[in-house]
Order: C-alpha cells, then structure tokens, then sequence
C-alpha cells in the first residue's frame, strides 16, 4: 500500500504528465477535407489527386455539409501524410484527421470511478482514483445492456397523450428540477410538442414509458425509416441505445411530465430527436458528429444537446465548422465541460465545450448543496454556466431508472432550459436565448471565479424575463 506522501507525489507526478497522455486521438486511416467554395474540381483531377495521395474510398456530402469529403486511405498511407499532400492543394480549404469523440465518463450513484464502458478501457493508475478520465476501475453496471450487438427493438407506436394530468410519482427524486426552479415554472409553461430537441449522443430508447410520448416523429422520413431520429453507427433509422448514456440525458432534457410515470424532464413536452453517433462502448467519430449535426439543423431541431468530446483537439476544424452552421440557422448548441475536474481555459481541454462559438453554452456541474462537484471541469472565459450534475436521477434503457453524475447529466438540464424558455417565445433568436440563460443565474460564491456568470440556472427567472 502506498503511503500517504508517496501516493500524493505519484498523484502529481500522474498529474504532470497528463498533457501527454491527453493528446487527441483520431481514426486511423481517415481524414476529413474541406474544399474552397467556387473552384471548379473536374472528376478527372480529383480522381488524380486520390491517386497520388493513395485514397482507397471517398464519401461525399451534400446539402449543409456539401464540399466536405471523408476519405479512406490506403493501409501504407499515413494520415499526416496525407494531410500534407492535400493542403498543397488550392482547391483544398482545409483537411484534417477524423477525430475520435468521447461520451463523458459518467460516474454510478453508488461510486466515485468511472463506468468502464463510456472509458478506454484503461485500468485506473491507482486504485480507486478515476486517473486517466475514464479508466476502468472493476465498476460493474448491471444496468448496460449485457449485449451491444443485440437486435434493436422495432419502434413501437407513439403512446397517447395523459389528460388530464396526473402528478409523477418520483419527481421528488429529481432534486435538480427544484434546484433550477423548474416545478415553478411548469405553472407558467410547460414547453410544446412543436419544439424540437436533439440528443446526440448514444442513442435513446424509443419504447421508454417515460420518453416515448415525446420522442420526435419524422414528418417526412426517407428511406432508412427514419421516424424518431438517425443511427450514424449502423446508418439507419433506429438510433437506440445500446449504453444509457444518452437515455439518461434525454430524460432530464425532457422526460414526460405529469404522465403518472415516475419523473418529469426539465421540459415536460417537447420532441426528443434521437442522433446516435456514439456506439454502445461510448465513443464515435467527428465525421459522423458533424452528419449528426447538420441532420439536426435539417430537420428542424433548434437546441443540441451535446454531452461528449475529445480532448486535444483545438484542431478539429470541421467540428466547430459544425456549430457554425448551426449558429447560421439560429440554433443553440450546449456542450458538457467536461469531468477532469480541470481548467478549461489552460491548455487541453476537451472540445466542443471550449470552443469560442457564439451559438455554444458550456455547462459545469454542480451538487445538491451548489457547489461545485470536483470531478466538474470549469472555466472563467470558455464555461458558461453550471447546473445540477451529481446523482441525477433519470431514464435509461428498459423502462428502467438511475442516479449518475457528470457534466453530461449537468448539460442536458441546460438545453431543456433553454428549450422551455425558447418555447414560450418562439420569436426570439438563440442570440437572446443564451443571453436570458446566463443573466438569471444563482449566483453562487464557489463559482464567482470559475464561470463566465459564476452561477447555476435558474429557469423559473429566465421564464419570468419572457413573460415580461
């Protein structure tokens, strides 16, 4: 057994040497490239260019991500190379490695490690200290579905709509939803079915007693019977859920309220659109982030929830070219700070939530007594605002319920938010939204140098300035 001094020098040695073991990871193989708008590329340069550079198979894109290419490389071929040999290119405006993202490690009611199967696959350094983020320390999760690879289940017909409404029975547990003041605001507005949120993340499950009534229903879906969502993992029209991750979150985005069933969402009637672009071992990769993305803003989503990134990677490009276009279509994109109980505003910190987008919110998370949980990355210039992350009770798959925390349980209570106050006033822009957000914080005293507003939301103020 380590003692006392030793463990706490190793604990700073591990410390010292995380920037290094930080370093952004990306898919071999694979790059993504941008071309300039308005050079003509004929099919026989192009396909020239493939040769020399030693491109084995190319997908394009239309429609908002037109002029975008993610490409396969031979086996020989680095992706540095490669990346050398385009930007050489004029017609080439940008190209970068396809980026892997991370669902945030989530953390069991029951423990303080991480769970293994949102991580690497790491074992934690130390015993009982979740280092590196995400490491696995022996926790087991009865609750994971046991076989990722199962049939997904066929998508049940949407439920009827409870009337009149009867109280849900476990809302007490849901301690965030007093926190943020949301049960005072249902008296004012309880949000619309015509407003759309997207959950991108691992999928959701359809049939959930407590999410089916407000699961998006695809006005016009294509031919991969995309009614509910997209799965960007097996490119087809049936994003469910095979970790929890994302269940979890879209239930406190907006879990049906007073339905009679268990909790309520911060939302409690909203469309729910389910974009999976994490599999069920929590990871995915930026080419089909950004499909995710614009799929959203396509299909009429107005507020992103987003509860993953990937450390390192000021670079990824396409990704805030992502959020850009979002920001074009008057869409808000919120973003989990990240659970390295670190600075975001020093170097490596995780990406989206550091990016400078105007469209972005970046959430920290909080605990029941407000302050701020110590696993809750932060930041005076790049986290915005914090909200309740620490033993969130929510969804998750088989009709089943949990208490996890993080900051991916901290972001989802932030874009329900804002989609309630959006929803009360459709006129305003995202402009306006992210601004009503961050002045009716809490202000809280253990955030007054570590957020941009220093506080947590409180979503009954926010209502009150639209009600105005």
């Amino acid at each position: 057994m380590l003692r006392p001094r030793k463990a706490s020098l190793l604990i700073l040695a591990i410390v010292a040497a995380a920037p290094a073991a930080l370093a952004a990871e990306y898919k071999p193989g694979e790059v993504i490239v941008k071309y300039k708008e308005g050079i003509f590329r004929a099919r026989t340069t192009m396909n020239a260019l493939y040769s020399s550079i030693g491109v084995e198979n190319v997908r394009r894109y239309s429609g908002m991500m037109n002029g975008f290419e993610h490409l396969t490389l031979e086996d020989s071929v680095k992706v540095e190379d490669a990346i050398a040999e385009l930007q050489k290119n004029d017609a080439v405006s940008y190209a970068q490695p396809n980026y892997i993202l991370h669902a945030f490690p989530i953390r069991t009611r029951e423990s303080s490690v991480s769970i293994a199967r949102v991580g690497n696959g790491t074992p934690c350094w130390i015993p009982g200290i979740p280092f590196p983020p995400g490491c696995e320390d022996g926790a087991s999760d009865d609750d994971r579905p046991s076989d990722p690879n199962a049939t997904r289940p066929p998508l049940k017909e949407a439920p009827q709509e409870v009337n009149p409404p009867v109280v849900d029975p476990d809302l007490a547990k849901t301690y965030g939803m007093t926190k943020i003041s949301a049960v005072e605001a249902w008296k004012i507005h309880r949000g619309s079915k015509t407003f759309v949120v997207a959950d991108i993340d691992t999928g959701i499950d359809y049939n959930h007693e407590d999410l089916a009534f407000n699961l998006w229903r695809n006005p016009k879906p294509s031919d991969k019977n995309d009614i509910v969502g997209f799965d960007f993992v097996h490119n087809d029209g049936l994003p469910f859920d095979d970790n929890m991750h994302g269940t979890h979150t879209a239930g406190t985005i907006g879990a049906v309220g007073s339905n009679g069933v268990a909790i309520s969402g911060v939302i409690q009637q909203v469309s729910l659109m389910s974009l999976k672009f994490l599999s069920g071992e929590g990871s995915g990769t930026t080419a089909d982030a950004i499909r995710a993305i614009d799929y959203a803003v396509e299909h009429g989503a107005k507020v992103l929830s987003n509860s993953w990134g990937g450390r390192g990677d000021p670079d990824n490009q396409a990704l805030k070219d992502a959020i850009d276009r979002a920001k074009n279509k008057d869409v808000l994109f919120i973003a989990a700070a990240g659970n390295d109980g670190t600075d975001n505003d020093g170097s490596s910190p995780p990406y989206p939530a550091a990016f400078d987008n105007d469209n972005l919110i970046a959430v920290a998370a909080t605990d029941d007594n407000d302050k701020l949980a110590y696993f809750s990355n932060y930041g005076k210039k790049t986290t915005h605002v914090a909200a309740p992350g620490v033993k969130v009770y929510s969804t998750i798959p088989n009709n089943k319920y949990k208490a996890l925390s993080g900051t991916s349980m901290a972001c989802p209570h932030v874009a329900g938010a804002a989609a309630l106050i959006w929803s009360k006033n459709p006129s305003w822009n995202y402009k306006k939204v992210k601004e009503v957000l961050m002045s009716t914080v809490d202000p809280l005293p253990e955030l007054k140098d570590k957020l941009v507003t220093g506080g947590r939301i409180n979503v009954l103020k926010a209502l009150n300035v639209s009600t105005n």
